[in-house]
């Protein structure tokens, strides 16, 4: 999963700063990690290993729980649901690709109707990364599914 990071000066979206803290990889000697992509242009983006990269897998697992809690999945089995144990056909479970595909297409339909509101840049930026990011996982995820489907026709 690609994270992206928000509000970045133009050093941090180039990747020639920390995320976190803002240091300059180019002057100080700080072992940097890749940690994800800034939304503008989709270019890798970087954190120093040490202490920040930590700070961000605080972050993410802090927010991992807080979402399970939410979801009441507290002690839940989380596996992605396309073994095909609530269904024959792992593909068309709900929690399958296919129905990871309509999730996606939904979100899309979303989008276009909140782009055709927005009316400031800041949104409408997020809106088209949005319909980026889900627009290829519409693709793959069509593309998988085709795969899968015609495997099994043969």
């Amino acid at each position: 999963m690609e994270r992206y990071f928000w509000h970045l000066n133009a050093a941090q979206a180039d990747g020639m700063a920390c995320v976190v803290c803002g240091a300059n990889f180019l002057t100080a000697k700080i072992t940097s990690v890749p940690v994800g992509r800034s939304p503008a242009d989709e270019t890798q983006v970087f954190a120093c290993k040490s202490p920040c990269v930590g700070r961000i897998v605080a972050d993410s697992e802090r927010m991992a729980r807080e979402l399970r809690a939410a979801a009441e999945l507290d002690g839940a089995d989380l596996t992605d649901g396309t073994d095909g144990a609530e269904c024959e056909n792992g593909v068309f479970c709900v929690d399958g690709h296919f129905g990871s595909l309509l999730r996606d297409l939904r979100t899309l339909a979303g989008t276009e109707a909140l782009l055709a509101t927005a009316d400031d840049i800041p949104t409408i930026r997020f809106l088209l990364s949005l319909t980026a990011r889900h627009a290829e996982t519409a693709m793959m995820r069509a593309r998988l599914v085709l795969a899968r489907t015609t495997d099994e026709e043969g």
